[in-house]
C-alpha cells in the first residue's frame, strides 16, 4: 500500500520550483531535483499558472477533453493529497513537513486541539499566527519585495479567509466571482504585463465532490474549464507560457464502502477520510478501526510519505499513527457526516497523480 519511494519522485513541490525560477532573477532562484516543463518557459514574457482543483491525471484522461493533447508529465502531488496541503506546498515553496500544513484535519497536541485546517475556525486560527508559520516567506512576499509583477487570481469567497491571508498577499491578490468575471479581469493590460500570474480555480473539484467524477454535472464543468483555458490563452500578445496542473485527482465510493467509526476519548482521529491519522494506542485504535478495510502504520512507515518531524513545533502536530483506507473505500470520523460522491486524501493514482499541461503562443 506505501510506496516507499513517494518523496523521491518528482512531485507538486518540483513543478511549483520550476515556475517560480522561471520567474526570478538568478540570485533569487531555487535548487531543483528535476526539469519537468519545458525549456520554453525561460523565454516567456508572462507566466500563468493554473491551478485547476481537482483535475487529477486519471480523472483528465478519461474525458476527451483538448488538455490531453497538452500534458506534458504526470507528477505526485502532497501526501494527504488534499487541497490545503498542496496549496501551502505551491505557496511556501517548501515540503509539508516543512511549512507544517499536512491535512485536512490537523491536531496540536499542545494548545489548540483539532483543527479545521482548511477552514481554521475562530477556535484554532490564531495557530496560524505562532512564530513557526510567521517565520515563513511565500512566494508572493518574494515576488512583492523584488519589484516583479505577479498577480493571484482567487475566488472572492476565499478572500480573507485565515488560510488565504496567511499564504497570499493582499496586495498581489486580485478577487472574482465567476467565470465571466474572471476572464474581464485578467483581460486588463495591467495584468497581461504580469511576469507570473496564478489563477486558483476550484469548480471541477466541487463538482467533483457533490456530483462523483464522469457524472454530467462533472463533465460540463470540465468543458466550461476548457472554454476558460482557451479565451485565456487568446489573451496576450506577448509571448506567454501557460502551464495546468491540479492539487489532487478524486475517486468515487460506493455508498456500501463508507463507514462511520465511533471511538472513545481515548483517541483522537483527524487527517484525512482515506488518509486518516490518529493519536493514542495502538491498541484502542485496533479496535476502533477493526472493522475499517485498511492498513495502520506507526510513524517509521509514515515517514516514507511524511518524514519525521526536525523541531518541536511540528512534532507536537505529528500524528502517532495513520490509517491508510483500502482504495473506493472512506471512513467518517466522529467529527465528520456529510457524505458526497467523489473523495480524495488518499494514495490511490486517482487521488495522487496529477498533470502537467503546458501551452504556449510561441
Amino acid at each position: 500500500m506505501i510506496n516507499e519511494h513517494f518523496l523521491e519522485e518528482p512531485n507538486i513541490l518540483d513543478m511549483s520550483k520550476e515556475i517560480f525560477n522561471s520567474v526570478v532573477d538568478k540570485n533569487l532562484k531555487v535548487e531543483t531535483r528535476f526539469q519537468l516543463l519545458s525549456k520554453k518557459i525561460q523565454d516567456a514574457e508572462t507566466v500563468n499558472f493554473i491551478l485547476a482543483d481537482g483535475l487529477g491525471f486519471s480523472n483528465l484522461q478519461s474525458t476527451e477533453s483538448f488538455l490531453n493533447e497538452y500534458i506534458n508529465n504526470s507528477i505526485n502531488t502532497t501526501f494527504p493529497s488534499s487541497t490545503n496541503v498542496a496549496l501551502t506546498t505551491i505557496a511556501m515553496l517548501t515540503s509539508p513537513i516543512r511549512h507544517g500544513i499536512f491535512g485536512y484535519y490537523m491536531y496540536d497536541k499542545s494548545n489548540y486541539g483539532l483543527i479545521n485546517a482548511l477552514n481554521w475556525n475562530s477556535e484554532n486560527k490564531d495557530l496560524l499566527q505562532a512564530k513557526y508559520f510567521n517565520s515563513q516567506s511565500s512566494v508572493w512576499s518574494i515576488f512583492n519585495e523584488n519589484g516583479i509583477y505577479a498577480s493571484n487570481f482567487q475566488p472572492r469567497n476565499l478572500i480573507n479567509t485565515p488560510l488565504s491571508s496567511f499564504l497570499y498577499e493582499k496586495k498581489s491578490t486580485v478577487p472574482y466571482i465567476s467565470q465571466d468575471d474572471l476572464l474581464i479581469t485578467f483581460s486588463d493590460s495591467l495584468f497581461l504585463e504580469n511576469k507570473f500570474n496564478f489563477i486558483y480555480y476550484p469548480n471541477i473539484d466541487v463538482s467533483a465532490h457533490v456530483y462523483g467524477v464522469n457524472s454530467d454535472e462533472w463533465l460540463t464543468e470540465i468543458k466550461k474549464f476548457e472554454e476558460l483555458v482557451k479565451k485565456i490563452l487568446e489573451l496576450s500578445n506577448k509571448k506567454s507560457y501557460t502551464v495546468i496542473s491540479a492539487d489532487h485527482g478524486l475517486t468515487n465510493i460506493p455508498k456500501e464502502n463508507r463507514f462511520h467509526i465511533t471511538y472513545k476519548e481515548n483517541i483522537n482521529v483527524y487527517g484525512d477520510q482515506r488518509a486518516v491519522y490518529i493519536n493514542g494506542s495502538e491498541k484502542n485504535i485496533i479496535k476502533a478501526f477493526s472493522n475499517i478495510p485498511g492498513k495502520l502504520i506507526n510513524q517509521t512507515e509514515l515517514n516514507f510519505l511524511l518524514p519525521t518531524p526536525d523541531n518541536n513545533f511540528i512534532e507536537s502536530l505529528y500524528p502517532d499513527f495513520c490509517f491508510l483506507v483500502e482504495d473506493k473505500n472512506i471512513i467518517y470520523p466522529q467529527h465528520l457526516k456529510t457524505e458526497l460522491k467523489g473523495y480524495h486524501g488518499g494514495l490511490s493514482t486517482e487521488e495522487i497523480k496529477i498533470p502537467i499541461i503546458e501551452i504556449s503562443n510561441f
